[in-house]
């Protein structure tokens, strides 16, 4: 039974091993950082005496370090301070956060970061897919040639043809003749009927 109690206990302090005293949990190793930056981590040790928070040019002297926050109590997970990165120049640094204890020991923690205010953030450019597009088959007609028509001549005129005579066509000298003998019969009709008439008279 006491064992049970005792358990949480022990694994507590089993935990308390494995959590460092003096961390930087924000921003991380290789962060980008513009503007005002919150720096967040830890400064917890049984034996502390002060703590600073500093930050150097990755590229510099590595005695040459800014203060940006000193701290005269221990600070579990907080935020540590904000950093104004528009007052600096753009480039690579590192942050850096000391613990001192009080038998004169100390121990580091650094985070290299870069800074870029003045570059633009870069948008990463999607590569558009590609659709493929379906093919469009073109029906071409098959071309066909139309026959040319003759060009329409005029038909030749047409000779009218002589009509036969007609036998009973008379003419002028021979209508002249007919009434000639008609006269004539008449005159010896008219003269048969007078001698007639007279015979009967005698």
């Amino acid at each position: 039974m006491k064992i049970r109690l005792f358990l949480p206990l022990l694994l507590l302090l089993i935990a308390a091993q494995d959590i460092p005293a003096v961390a930087i949990t924000s921003p991380m190793p290789g962060d980008i950082l513009r503007g005002v930056v919150a720096i967040t981590g830890r400064v917890d040790d049984p034996n502390f005496l002060s703590a600073q928070l500093d930050f150097a040019y990755a590229s510099g002297s590595a005695d040459t370090w800014f203060t940006l926050q000193t701290f005269a109590q221990p600070l579990p997970d907080s935020n540590l301070t904000n950093w104004d990165t528009l007052s600096i120049t753009d480039g690579e640094y590192t942050l850096r956060l000391r613990l001192n204890r009080t038998d004169g020991s100390s121990q580091d923690v650094s985070v290299p970061v870069s800074v870029q205010n003045d570059v633009p953030i870069a948008t990463p450019t999607v590569a558009p897919t590609s659709t493929p597009v379906p093919e469009i088959e073109v029906q071409v007609p098959t071309p066909f040639l139309l026959a040319a028509s003759p060009t329409p001549t005029e038909p030749p005129p047409s000779t009218p043809t002589a009509l036969p005579a007609n036998p009973v066509s008379l003419d002028q000298s021979a209508i002249y003749k007919s009434l000639g003998r008609g006269a004539l019969v008449i005159l010896g009709l008219f003269t048969l009927a007078g001698i007639i008439l007279r015979l009967r008279r005698n």
